[in-house]
């Protein structure tokens, strides 16, 4: 029998006098098996070599349709790529720090953009208590404890944080063979996350730059371009000398580091131009923000409570300044599709089929729409 899986239809499916197998239509080679008990099992079946494979994945709904699709497709892209899944691989040392840091070279570096965030919770939130242990010894309340204590210290939402890294190493280590089950099965999100609507007024946009003049170098010029270019944190911190185009007036951030994979070309106002003029560069080193010349720059929250206590500010973080530059630009009447084009975002009023016949790269007008807001950042700046 073969269906298109949803919950609802799972849970419709009755045991028989014998089992039997729903191949579902969604995930070619996932299938739910129901048993005459009426336990429902989802498979993954696949060809390696000559041979036809099968492996369990779970039992619903302990295991959700979701997560099961998820890790179906994991095991066929290992098939595809020539690693058998079924043999089940032990590392030789099986401490979490030694586990961990596989996880990041084998997994997160090969699928995931953003992995050195995941490489730093884990460092700092798992490894740093645990990394000494057998990984075969953590227990749920292991995890608890670091989540815990996150929500203790006023991080509630990077306790959700901890969580979906966590449970991201330990899928992988189910996959692997390294543990037979992760302990944290069923662990739900500590805390229901609101998106942020935080956008920074004039006075305040004012009052930020104007205490970015007495921070140290070079955190006094990384909020004023955060403002001026309206791109991502990660983005601006691994900003290029050998990217920046000072006769085109164009940052090309390169899609191996753009957040949604697409180049991004940035065009530079003369408010910016001007901001990076003035920087010191050290010699023989590309990155535009560093202090140890080798690495990009870091230490944002504590420059976030230096800036916030000399402008007298509160409540912002360094998203809230891309948002802030958006609604700046819409202020300006630039048109929402150009911002959109300005901030590199793929979803909103180009998506879709629209996206796939619209190539156009709206260079001109996102040249214009940063033109203007670097003008406001500008009369912004010299306010006394």
């Amino acid at each position: 029998m073969q269906k298109a899986l949803t919950d609802k239809t799972i849970e419709a499916f009755k045991p028989l006098d014998k089992r039997y197998e729903v191949h579902d239509l969604r995930c070619p080679g996932m299938s739910l098996r129901v048993e005459k008990s009426g336990r429902k099992t989802f498979y993954a079946r696949f060809r390696y070599g000559v041979e036809q494979k099968r492996m369990k994945l779970g039992v619903y709904p302990r295991l959700s349709l979701a997560t099961a699709r998820e890790k179906a497709n994991d095991l066929l892209r290992q098939v595809d790529e020539g690693v058998d899944p079924t043999k089940r691989r032990r590392v030789a040392n099986m401490r979490v720090d030694a586990v961990c840091r596989q996880f990041i070279t084998l997994h997160a570096q090969a699928r995931n953009r953003s992995w050195r965030e995941a490489e730093r919770i884990l460092e700092r939130e798992f490894i740093t208590p645990y990394g000494q242990r057998d990984i075969r010894d953590i227990k749920r309340f292991d995890v608890l404890e670091v989540m815990d204590a996150a929500i203790e210290r006023g991080s509630s939402y990077q306790a959700n944080r901890i969580l979906s890294h966590v449970r991201k190493f330990f899928n992988w280590c189910v996959e692997r063979g390294i543990v037979d089950v992760s302990p944290i099965i069923g662990l739900k999100a500590p805390t229901k996350e609101q998106s942020r609507d935080r956008v920074l007024s004039d006075d305040e946009v004012a009052r930020l730059l104007r205490a970015c003049e007495n921070e140290m170098y070079p955190f006094r010029y990384f909020i004023p371009l955060l403002l001026a270019t309206a791109q991502r944190r990660g983005e601006l911190t691994q900003m290029r000398w050998s990217e920046i185009d000072f006769e085109e007036k164009r940052w090309v951030i390169p899609a191996s580091r753009a957040k949604n994979g697409n180049p991004n070309a940035v065009p530079l106002s003369d408010f910016t131009l001007g901001i990076l003029s003035t920087m010191p560069r050290y010699a023989d080193c590309d990155l535009v923000f560093t202090t140890t010349r080798d690495t990009p720059l870091s230490g944002f929250t504590k420059m976030r409570k230096r800036l916030s206590e000399r402008s007298n500010t509160s409540g912002w973080r360094l998203h809230d300044l891309r948002r802030t530059a958006a609604s700046g630009m819409a202020r300006a009447t630039v048109a929402p599709h150009v911002i959109e084009k300005v901030l590199n975002h793929v979803s909103g009023t180009i998506s879709g089929v629209a996206a796939i016949y619209n190539r156009y790269g709206y260079d001109a007008e996102k040249a214009d729409a940063l033109e203007k807001w670097g003008e406001k950042l500008s009369g912004l700046a010299g306010q006394k």
